[in-house]
This record gives C-alpha cells, sequence and structure tokens, in this order.
C-alpha cells in the first residue's frame, strides 16, 4: 500500500504556514545582518574585539576574525573575478567507499579516489585517474579492541587518501608552468576524534600531505558547495554588536540576535555573481592547533573566504577554504578566483567546479559495483574450499541469537 497522501495534504498546509513565519523571521534579521554588514566598526575597534574574544576570560567564540597586518581585506569589501591566466592546471580530487559489515563472510572496505586533471588554456586532454584500495587485512579492519572499524574511520582514511594522491600529483606536476590549483571537494579544517581508529595518525598525515602540497607550489582549495552550516561570519556581525561588558556575558557560540540567518543569506544578498567576499579565518581552538600544534606552522592556518558562483541559468554561494600559504599570495587567490568561476561556469545549469564533478564521476562506486565485489571474494572463497554462504549464515545466526537473548531477557525485567 502507497502512501496515502489525502491524509498528509493537511500537515504539508501546515508545513508552509511554518515556513512563511519563518522566511518573515529570517527577513528582517537578513536586513539588519546586511546593515551591520555595510556599517562595521573601526578597524581598531575590530582588532580590540577580536583580541578581547581571544582572551583567557572569554571562550565559545567560533566566527570569524580578519586576517592581521598588510593581509588586512576589508569586511566589507567585495571583489570581482580577475581576469584567467593565459594557461593553467587544475587537478580536482574526491572519493567514495564501501564501508565494512559485521556479517559480511569477510571483513574488507574499500576506497576509491578520482583524480582529474584539466588543462585550462592547453590544447591536451584531461587525465582521469581511479585508485581502488581494497583493504582487508585484520590489522587494518578491526580495531584495537577486535571490532570492525567504524564508518567515520574510513571517511577519514578516504580523506588523507584524496589529499596525499593531490599532493602526489601536484609535485608530478610542479613544473608544468602556469598556476596549479589543486580542489577538495570539502573543508579543509580537518578533525578527526579519538573514537576514530588511529587518530592520531591519520591526522598526522594528513597534515604531512598538507606540507606536500605546499612543497610543490600548489593552490590548494576546499571548495564547500552550498555550505549551510556555516555562520562563522553571523557570529562575527552579532559580536561587533555587542559593546565590551555584554560580550564578557553573551553566549558568543550563537548568531544572538541573528540566531537562524546562516553565511549563505548575507553573502547571497551581498554579493553579484563572480564576486567574492574579503578573505578571513575562523576563531578556534582546532585552527589555532593547525597554526601553533606539532606538523603545523603559520602557513597551514585555514582562512577562508565566500564566492557566488553562476552557471547563466542559476547563481549559488559557495565556501572556499584555502590555507594561509594561498591567502598571504595575491596572485595566487586571484588565479585561484578566476579559474573556480570558470569553471563553474563551464558547467551548464549546474554552477559547480567542472573538474570536481569529473572527480566525483571517476569516484564513485555503484551498488552494482559493490555486489560485483562481493561476488568477486565469494568466487576466491570458493576456490579456497570456502563456502561463503554458509559463513555469512552462521555470522547471521549469532546475531540473530544475540539479539533475541536480549529480547528475552528484557521481556522478563517487564513482564
Amino acid at each position: 500500500m502507497g502512501l496515502e497522501f489525502n491524509k498528509v495534504v493537511e500537515q504539508v498546509l501546515k508545513l508552509g504556514h511554518m515556513v512563511e513565519a519563518l522566511d518573515f523571521d529570517l527577513g528582517e534579521k537578513l536586513q539588519i545582518a546586511v546593515e551591520r554588514f555595510y556599517n562595521p566598526p573601526p578597524l581598531e575597534k575590530i582588532r580590540e574585539r577580536v583580541e578581547l574574544v581571544q582572551g583567557p576570560t572569554v571562550s565559545g567564540y567560533r566566527g570569524a576574525v580578519p586576517l592581521e597586518g598588510d593581509l588586512y581585506e576589508d569586511v566589507t569589501g567585495t571583489y570581482d573575478a580577475p581576469p584567467l591566466p593565459p594557461t593553467a592546471t587544475v587537478i580536482a580530487a574526491d572519493g567514495s567507499q564501501i564501508y565494512p559489515r559485521e556479517q559480511s563472510p569477510v571483513h574488507y572496505y574499500l576506497i576509491n579516489v578520482g583524480l582529474f586533471v584539466y588543462y585550462h588554456g592547453v590544447d591536451a586532454l584531461a587525465d582521469q585517474i581511479t585508485l581502488p584500495v581494497l583493504a582487508f587485512h585484520k590489522d587494518h579492519v578491526h580495531d584495537r579492541s577486535g571490532r570492525v572499524i567504524s564508518n567515520r574511520t574510513v571517511d577519514a582514511r578516504r580523506t588523507v587518501m584524496e589529499m596525499k594522491e593531490l599532493g602526489k600529483l601536484a609535485w608530478a606536476r610542479r613544473d608544468s608552468g602556469g598556476p596549479l590549483l589543486t580542489l577538495y571537494d570539502n573543508h579543509l579544517l580537518f578533525g578527526v576524534n579519538a573514537n576514530v581508529s588511529n587518530h592520531q595518525t591519520i591526522m598526522r598525515d594528513y597534515r604531512a600531505a598538507l606540507v606536500h602540497l605546499h612543497d610543490s607550489g600548489a593552490v590548494l582549495a576546499g571548495y564547500i558547495d552550498n555550505p549551510v552550516r556555516s555562520r562563522v561570519m553571523i557570529r562575527m556581525l552579532y559580536l561587533l554588536s555587542l559593546s565590551d561588558q555584554a560580550v564578557l556575558h553573551s553566549d558568543l557560540s550563537t548568531g544572538g540576535d541573528l540566531e537562524g540567518l546562516k553565511d549563505i543569506h548575507l553573502f547571497n544578498a551581498v554579493l553579484q555573481p563572480g564576486q567574492r567576499s574579503a578573505i578571513m579565518v575562523q576563531n578556534s581552538p582546532r585552527n589555532l592547533d593547525y597554526k601553533e600544534g606539532p606538523g603545523g606552522g603559520a602557513s597551514y592556518e585555514i582562512a577562508f573566504f565566500y564566492l557566488k558562483v553562476s552557471s547563466g541559468f542559476r547563481s549559488a554561494v559557495a565556501r572556499v577554504d584555502i590555507p594561509m600559504w594561498v591567502a598571504r599570495d595575491r596572485q595566487k587567490v586571484d588565479h585561484l578566483h578566476a579559474l573556480l568561476v570558470a569553471q563553474c561556469d563551464m558547467q551548464g545549469r549546474n554552477p559547480y567546479p567542472y573538474a570536481l564533478t569529473r572527480a566525483d564521476e571517476l569516484a564513485v562506486v555503484s551498488s552494482r559495483d559493490k555486489a560485483k565485489l562481493d561476488e568477486l571474494i565469494n568466487m576466491e572463497l570458493r576456490k579456497k574450499g570456502i563456502d561463503p554462504v554458509a559463513i555469512s549464515a552462521k555470522a547471521w545466526s549469532k546475531v540473530m541469537a544475540r539479539s533475541e537473548k536480549r529480547r528475552f531477557s528484557d521481556e522478563r525485567k517487564h513482564g
């Protein structure tokens, strides 16, 4: 039996009324945010406020702060797309995975990284590379307690692999002439907690990959399409609206009277297609660790800007993360800005970097691919005289037996 829509219509109408009220509230808040954006306090006052929230008596501020010294850009600034460089090499990486399953006859996971190399201004075919890695050794698929590793651990390992392969390709093409742009499809301010297996090794390898990219002379950017969770600029506008005394007693982890607004709302209103915002950094302990922690340095603090891209049919606001070695080089920023606008313009109706789209197509592992891989593994087991169906049935019976015991125990408790 399908969904009875006659029973849902009234609920949909209620949803519509709620959205209307929400949009009205955000409209008023957006107007306030735009007014604050265009009328910030003097730079000296902004610096004082930033020093105040970074001091030991105030904590919890995770908003944006301007760049320091000669790198400072006006927080209200909007920057048109500069001219394209005559030639450039654009390398994009993306990945997908098959997670390990407890019920599988053999525990394994797969990471598939797709790399697409686009040559701008050069009459050359793009390079397409796929790198599938099948992990099956018990030390790789199980944690120290012998349990199958979590999906988050696989995700973290995929991130490191993507960044490592970007570094290898960038190093191989470091003398290709023209700007060398490397694109990663996510935030650059990567971090994992202790629940991820071998988390310290993962972070060390990730930072080593950043160093490799830096040494190659690459322009590295993390591209975040539709950054609906980002509210760092909204938090900054709230912070700048407070008195010094109010700062000491306010919850700076929120947007205050602008709560509910997101950065994309603000920059959709103030940016024109092709324009970027000022470059900022995000105030957070993790970013400070990138700057001052082991394996870090001033070049590895993560900055960002917002960019309004367009395909000619529709526009979208993206967040672009860049390491400080890119942020402090105006020519690198200009090349990145121009090439991203051009890449998004190539996509027809979808304003998204062409190279990242193609990398995603190379990396994707379909359900059909997964089924075929499972069958290949089962065939290999049969060659060794092992019946994978029997193993799976035995494993599943154990799961069912354990679940039945728990259910019976629960019934006794509540009976």
